[in-house]
């Protein structure tokens, strides 16, 4: 467990920053580190298949933070993943893994949509609906694999509306399911069904070991710069002695190496002031 609150940032980001501005990767790179990001955020299957890029982040003083990945659980049978997702995270020294278990058709998005408020409803649903319950038992095997190697394995909040995790309600239910399940709370995708972040920090935070801070805007931006209240937002998580990661997240901003310094400088901004 880190001592501190760490910054870190999605590789995405800055390969995309790399595509943007023409810089060598290793430049953004370094200048990720001297904007004080510490690690990075990355998905298993790109790590898997670009070994290189362990020797680029250790050159850069980089870590990673954490290890994400999408799966079908929904209707395959994922263990060998699973597997692979535990060993690389492992090998990486990653502490933490997020896991992306399967969508909903819309048909079963808007059965949950009715069902978002309460969560009685969103329960029921969930119990009954053979995909959830897939999930559910996927992301219980991971778990157990997660518990043997000393790797938390997380969910979030994720902003798909075909996802059974798009509310509070919906991750309420599955960490129930799965005591040992943790999540990734993402600042930004909430709103997706107008719940509201500082309540769903309240009601999730005692299953939090990492968080994305995502900002919204008309367009993406950097974090600080959007219509959410992200400053108080952080002076909570702060407050309550979280000491995990930060996770910059703004995929498709038109200026990433801009918006990654500049959500940087907020979020050590906010982790001074508290």
């Amino acid at each position: 467990m880190r001592e501190k609150i760490g910054v870190s940032v999605f590789y995405d980001h800055i390969l995309q920053a790399a595509e943007q501005t023409g810089k060598p990767l290793k430049e953004l790179l370094n200048g990720a580190r001297g904007a004080g990001i510490e690690a990075v955020e990355i998905n298993m299957t790109y790590l898997y298949s670009h070994e290189e890029t362990y020797d680029f982040l250790r050159e850069a003083g980089l870590h990673i933070s954490c290890i994400y990945e999408f799966y079908e659980m929904d209707h395959k049978d994922e263990k060998e993943k699973a597997k692979m997702h535990i060993d690389t995270a492992f090998k990486a020294r990653a502490e933490k893994i997020l896991v992306v278990p399967g969508f909903f058709s819309n048909e079963e998005a808007e059965a949950l949509r009715k069902c978002v408020p309460e969560y009685h409803c969103t329960a029921a649903l969930l119990s009954k609906n053979e995909k959830a319950m897939r999930m559910a038992e996927g992301l219980a095997d991971i778990v157990s694999l997660g518990t043997d190697a000393g790797i938390a394995v997380t969910v979030e909040d994720f902003d798909d509306t075909k996802s059974p995790l798009c509310c509070e309600n919906g991750v309420c239910w599955f960490l129930e399911q799965i005591p040992l399940l943790k999540m990734t709370f993402d600042t930004g995708n909430f709103i997706i069904h107008g719940e509201d972040v500082l309540e769903a920090w309240e009601l999730l935070k005692e299953r939090v070991v990492h968080v994305h801070c995502k900002d919204r805007g008309e367009q993406s931006v950097a974090v600080g710069d959007g219509y959410l209240p992200m400053s108080k937002v952080l002076d909570n998580i702060v407050q309550t002695g979280y000491k995990g990661y930060l996770a910059i997240e703004h995929f498709d901003a038109a200026n990433q190496e801009a918006c990654m310094k500049k959500s940087a400088a907020f979020l050590r901004s906010r982790i001074a002031s508290v």
